[in-house]
C-alpha cells in the first residue's frame, strides 16, 4: 500500500471511527502529562503521530520506509520524523518518556527483540497496539488484503516477551473494536462493552516502568 492509500483509509467513515476508538484507548492507558516526549515506532504516514502531537505531546515518528516518511513530513502536524527500525532504534537509553508501536510490531518477525529496544529507549512506559488473535477481525481478515503477512497476538504472547525486560514492567491490557464492521450496531455496542474484555480487534498493552510515576 502506498502512503496516500494508507492515509486515505483513515478518511473513510470506518477508518475515522476505528482510529478514534484506538487513539482514545491508547491515551487513557498512557495518561501522559502535556509536553512529555513520545517516540512513535513504525509511524507509517504519521496518522497517530500527528494525533499524539495534537494532544500536547512532543512527538518523533520513526519508520524504515523513506516514502512513508516523506509523505508524513508533507502533512506536517508538528512531528519530527526519523528513519530507523524497531529492532535497532537510533536513540540513547531512556531518551523518550513514552514509546508507542501502533500495529507496527505485527509486521516484525522478532517482536521480543523489538520490545526490548522500545523498553530501552522508554523512560516511563511503552504502549503496544496489536492485532488480536482472539478477535472477530482475526476470523474475518487473517492473511487477507492489508493484513497479509501480519502476526496476530494475544496478551499471553506479550507477557512472554515481557519476561525478558529489565526492570520488569507493570502490565495493563485493554481492547477495543469488538465489532470491526463499524456500522450502526458496532458503534452502539462498542461503548457498553468493557475494555477489560480482551477480544476486541485492537489489543492495547501498556508496559510501565516501576521506578516512575505518570
Amino acid at each position: 500500500m502506498n502512503p496516500g492509500e494508507y492515509e486515505a483509509w483513515y478518511e473513510t467513515a470506518r477508518g475515522r471511527w476505528i482510529a478514534g476508538r484506538e487513539f482514545d484507548l491508547m491515551m487513557r492507558l498512557l495518561d501522559p502529562p502535556a509536553g512529555a516526549t513520545l517516540l512513535d515506532v513504525g509511524c507509517g504516514s504519521g496518522h497517530f503521530s500527528r494525533r499524539f502531537a495534537a494532544a500536547g505531546l512532543r512527538v518523533t515518528g520513526l519508520d524504515p520506509d523513506p516514502a512513508m516518511l516523506d509523505y508524513a513530513r508533507k502533512l506536517g502536524g508538528g512531528v519530527d520524523y526519523l528513519r530507523g527500525t524497531a529492532t535497532a532504534l537510533p536513540l540513547p537509553d531512556r531518551s523518550c518518556d513514552y514509546v508507542t508501536a501502533v500495529t507496527s510490531l505485527c509486521f516484525i518477525a522478532d517482536a521480543p527483540r523489538a520490545l526490548r529496544e522500545l523498553w530501552r529507549v522508554a523512560r516511563r512506559a511503552v504502549l503496544l497496539g496489536l492485532l488480536n488473535r482472539r478477535s472477530l477481525l482475526y476470523r474475518q481478515k487473517y492473511d487477507r488484503g492489508g493484513y497479509r503477512g501480519a502476526r496476530w497476538d494475544t496478551p499471553t504472547d506479550v507477557q512472554r516477551w515481557a519476561r525478558r525486560l529489565e526492570p520488569a514492567p507493570g502490565i495493563t491490557v485493554r481492547s477495543a473494536i469488538f465489532l470491526p464492521g463499524g456500522g450502526v450496531l458496532a458503534r452502539a455496542v462498542e461503548p457498553v462493552i468493557p475494555e477489560t474484555l480482551t477480544w476486541g480487534a485492537f489489543l492495547a498493552v501498556g508496559l510501565r516502568k516501576p521506578d516512575t510515576t505518570k
